[in-house]
């Protein structure tokens, strides 16, 4: 005997939800209520039954929007089906009236069906939207894991970059102080020889600790502590202890603060290290003398310093890595002062950029909000 197996098609099963049924239900009993009421008045009554004739619609209207051309003509049905007996039993004796009223019929299937297939465009139109949301959310989610996995590949590679500037930057006092030490080790060394040689390796030491000391700033900045500061008053200070070094170097520092400054949001000590950094950097760009000029100027919700000088200037090849860690022109420089002011300035919601001056110098401008919310946004975010 041989067994055949019919494979048998599976019909989806529609789940309706309670709340369908509900409407169902309610639409339903709305139309029994309007033929109720049309059956029980009387023809004579000629402004009643237009009334509930048009009363039909409101059922199958919603029926349309909440079920879309399917449900509409369903209502449509459901409606003619109770209006059509009424017709029939109170209108015999007025054929022109009797043939109205199945027009009548017939434009709530019209009513319904033109409705129902708006409504279902815009459930279409409304589901492709949500489908385009729920994909760019995906996407988004995709960019941010990508984004955390190549900050993540930045900061190893940020912290190979820094090891390695740290080791070539550690080497070379290293090699000076083991020569020194070599050299003092010598039991016929001449006295004054062997006061310029530990000269030369306390030097290296001092330069050593103080390369330590800009690297642990670098790694582990200390947030700021904000208050409100006179720009003005602090650019006058940076220019005060600037001051012995410019006279030196034949530098005129200049500060031009403008009038009515508001006080910012900031922690002073950290910008004062900032500004006077830069002016250190200038005074020291300026082999030939000349002058710095200090500026603060408002610039709407932010305050504009520049630190502008007329040295040397930096090679354009370099123009990019002048906020690198390690990299510098001078050769005692350890090449942390500009990162850690770049990282400052950072921590309290602003930035700095490096500005090549028409004819000579650098400008450095630092921009920094007059309240505290970029401070509060930043360390928020860390």
């Amino acid at each position: 005997m041989l067994n055949v197996t019919i494979p048998t098609a599976k019909i989806p099963l529609v789940k309706i939800s309670r709340r369908d049924w509900q409407r169902s239900a309610g639409l339903a009993g709305a139309i029994a209520v309007v033929a109720l009421l049309h059956y029980r008045t009387p023809t004579t009554d000629i402004w009643a039954h237009p009334l509930l004739e048009h009363a039909y619609y409101i059922p199958i209207l919603l029926a349309a929007l909440w079920f879309g051309w399917r449900g509409g003509l369903a209502a449509a049905t459901l409606a003619g089906m109770s209006y059509i007996p009424h017709i029939m039993m109170a209108w015999s004796f007025d054929p022109e009236y009797r043939a109205n009223q199945y027009i009548e019929i017939g434009m709530f299937f019209a009513i319904a069906t033109l409705t129902g297939l708006l409504a279902d465009h815009e459930r279409a139109q409304r589901r492709k939207v949500e489908e385009t949301a729920t994909k760019l959310s995906e996407v988004y989610t995709q960019l941010q894991r990508s984004f955390e996995q190549l900050r993540r590949a930045d900061r190893l590679s940020a912290l190979g970059e820094l090891s390695a500037g740290l080791a070539h930057e550690v080497r070379n006092p290293l090699g000076s102080i083991e020569g020194a030490v070599q050299i003092l080790g010598r039991r016929d060394l001449a006295e004054e020889t062997r006061l310029e040689f530990k000269e030369m390796a306390s030097r290296e030491v001092a330069r050593l600790k103080g390369l330590v000391t800009h690297f642990l700033e670098f790694a582990r900045p200390q947030p700021p502590h904000v208050v409100a500061s006179d720009i003005g008053l602090l650019l006058q200070s940076v220019a005060k202890l600037a001051s012995e070094t410019a006279r030196l170097a034949q530098v005129e520092i200049v500060v031009e603060a403008a009038k009515a400054l508001p006080s910012i949001s900031v922690d002073p000590e950290q910008i004062r290290q900032v500004l006077l950094n830069l002016t250190i950097n200038a005074t020291q760009a300026m082999p030939n003398g000349g002058q710095i000029r200090l500026r603060a100027v408002q610039d709407g919700e932010f305050v504009r310093i520049e630190v502008e000088d007329e040295g040397v200037g930096i090679p354009a090849e370099d123009e990019e890595r002048v906020f690198d860690p390690f990299y510098t022109t001078r050769s005692n420089g350890t090449g942390l002062g500009l990162p850690i002011a770049y990282q400052i300035v950072s921590q309290h919601g602003g930035h700095i950029t490096a500005l090549k001056n028409p004819e000579r110098g650098m400008t450095f401008v630092v921009t920094l909000p007059v309240t505290a919310s970029g401070v509060e946004a930043v360390l928020k975010g860390n």
